[in-house]
């Protein structure tokens, strides 16, 4: 068992938590997992599935989020590695952001707070992934990436360079 800390101020960010052996499988829409209530109705916020079980983690060696980069191949086939894919002016983007990033459930990590930048965490559900870093430490330091969206996964990322992993006490 493990914990994650703030490297800017110490402070307990989840844990004590698992490693998994690797990433899971991604879960379908239409299912939620053992430990998932799934999307909620009007009163509550929507999500889609998690992408691991409470009180485990991964780390993900792919890259993840911001900043995207414009695909330069001609067999795009909309599988990212990172995530969804995007598109803009430049073509089909693929995720070139942080490798190594923690990826756990996100009542896991229930002591992080959004961004005061609205833009980093806008979308119509929940909190998208997309514009880099929404969600900070108690401290202020920018901390980790939730994915709240009702189209997405249901995840928060901490970001490599702002923790430190530890055995748990």
């Amino acid at each position: 068992m493990n914990v994650l800390l703030c490297v800017a101020c110490g402070r307990r960010l989840a844990g004590p938590v698992r490693r998994l052996d690797g990433m899971p499988v991604r879960p379908g829409p239409d299912d939620p997992g053992p430990d998932d209530p799934g999307p909620s109705g009007a009163d509550g916020p929507r999500h889609g599935p998690a992408s691991v079980p409470r009180g485990t983690y991964a780390v993900d060696p792919l890259p993840f989020g911001a900043p995207f980069v414009p695909y330069a191949g001609d067999d795009y086939d909309g599988i990212v590695p990172g995530g969804p894919w995007l598109s803009d002016e430049r073509g089909f983007l693929l995720a070139d952001g942080p490798r190594g990033t923690y990826v756990l459930h996100p009542l896991d990590v229930p002591d992080l707070a959004p961004h005061p930048d609205p833009v980093r965490s806008a979308g119509c559900c929940g909190a998208t992934p997309y514009r880099g870093p929404n969600r900070l430490c108690p401290c202020g330091a920018e901390a980790a990436v939730e994915s709240s969206e009702c189209t997405g996964d249901w995840e928060t990322r901490l970001l490599p360079d702002a923790v430190r992993l530890e055995a748990a006490p």
